[in-house]
């Protein structure tokens, strides 16, 4: 049986799979919502996850916001895509998205805030969420 090389990349374990999360940018008053994580980094982030592999990443929005938030949500369109900073084969999507409902619950975060786009380099955002709200900002896509 012939043996496997490995690339030294693939033996340290650092390969990392190709995957999308989607990111909903939920904007109302002027000001874009953002969640605290309830994990030991309590990083700040916008609602959303992982796209799972039968779902388009419009599906898996829907499905991760009435999971996180509690609430239904109507996708109003693309917005812009970042690869995550620890895995450069990954692509976070954000997606402008329009709360169909105001009760937020916090099943998967500590807190909510309300931020005025200028304030969001401000808090303590995730690298792909920082590295998110750059690409907004430049592209002039937060009023």
């Amino acid at each position: 049986m012939p043996r496997i090389r490995l690339t030294p990349l693939a033996r340290s374990g650092r390969i990392r799979k190709k995957m999308k999360v989607v990111a909903a940018i939920i904007k109302r008053s002027g000001r874009v919502l953002l969640a605290q994580r309830k994990d030991r980094i309590q990083g700040w982030e916008f609602p959303g996850g992982k796209v799972e592999v039968d779902e388009t990443p419009e599906q898996a929005l829907i499905r991760e916001i009435r999971e996180e938030l509690g609430v239904e949500v109507r996708i109003l369109n693309y917005l812009a895509t970042v690869s995550l900073p620890d895995n450069p084969k990954a692509r976070l999507l954000a997606y402008a998205v329009k709360l169909q409902e105001d009760n937020l619950k916090l099943n998967s975060h500590l807190q909510f805030s309300w931020v005025k786009p200028e304030d969001l380099l401000n808090f303590k955002l995730l690298p792909a969420d920082r590295k998110l709200v750059e690409k907004l900002i430049t592209k002039n896509l937060l009023p």
